[in-house]
């Protein structure tokens, strides 16, 4: 019965997509759809606290076997209500969990700031690590990303502070990119979150190259999305003045670093996740996580 309540649940926040809680007991969930931490009780991480919002979407067909886990984080201004419901029903398809928070950005044109939301990723790590106790569901080795805009560029950045977490990403129209490089050219440290110099400031463990390049990334974006002023303009002189010629650059840098990097431009499409960049995205990622 505890199994076929679970899956009535997934398949009632696939239809509805508007579940989202911070501190869920599975055992629970049939009687309430929604509760709230208690910060007094809640479990400390050694990393960092986990975020304390999210939307979790647990596999269609729980049978007690473990699951690939896709974390999906969505753009500026989004939910991971909303972007849990928009991944749902592929995510179905291939009996996935979803796991979707709702991330505290700060503003993107900011290079500094963009450095400190570098903390929200180990935070990211720990509340995956909760959530089998959290939950009941177990969870496969190795998670799968998704993101876009805002959310690509975490999803990124977090398969390079923890790839020994990260099978593979699907990133859609970030506005800018993390180098898997610790120098410049010239020999000076490549700080985060231009590069990985000094990441583990950040996670507590330095960039693991060789475990990097074993992530399997799919890069997408809009051919229409070359707003120059939409972007921060730190990031020119690596990747290129706007979201086309920045995906296109970092795909070829990924590829050049020894990483399997794909690129996919969607023909006028702008800002956006179209239905197409939706259904590519996530048969990619079904090719790395089955």
């Amino acid at each position: 019965m505890r199994h076929r309540a679970i899956a009535l649940l997934g398949s009632l926040l696939l239809l509805v997509g508007v579940l989202s809680w911070a501190d869920v007991d599975i055992t629970h969930v049939e009687a309430a759809v929604s509760t709230s931490v208690d910060q007094t009780t809640a479990p400390r991480y050694a990393a960092a606290d986990p975020l304390p919002s999210y939307t979790f979407v647990p596999p269609p067909l729980a049978n007690g076997q473990p699951v690939r886990l896709i974390v999906a984080l969505h753009g500026m201004g989004g939910s991971g209500a909303d972007i849990a419901a928009m991944l749902g029903p592929l995510a179905a398809q291939h009996n996935w969990a979803i796991l979707a928070p709702t991330m505290p950005y700060h503003d993107y044109l900011d290079p500094e700031l963009v450095r400190r939301d570098g903390e929200l990723l180990p935070r990211l790590r720990a509340l995956i690590d909760a959530i089998p106790a959290r939950t009941g569901v177990a969870l496969q080795p190795g998670v799968l990303m998704f993101g876009f805009s805002r959310g690509s560029q975490e999803a990124l950045r977090f398969s390079l502070m923890f790839p020994d977490y990260t099978l593979g990403v699907a990133g859609l129209s970030a506005g800018s990119y993390t180098l898997p490089s610790s120098t410049y050219a010239d020999g000076r440290a490549m700080r985060y979150p231009y590069g990985t110099s000094d990441v583990d400031t950040i996670c507590g463990q330095k960039f693991d190259a060789a475990a990097a390049k074993q992530i399997a990334y799919w890069i997408g974006v809009g051919g229409s999305d070359t707003r120059t002023e939409d972007v921060p303009r730190q990031w020119d002189a690596l990747v290129g003045t706007n979201r086309l010629e920045r995906a296109k650059r970092y795909v070829e840098i990924l590829q050049q670093f020894g990483a399997r990097a794909n690129l996919e431009v969607f023909p006028g499409a702008g800002h956006e996740v179209t239905d197409a960049m939706r259904n590519d995205a996530m048969q990619f990622l079904a090719t790395v996580g089955s």
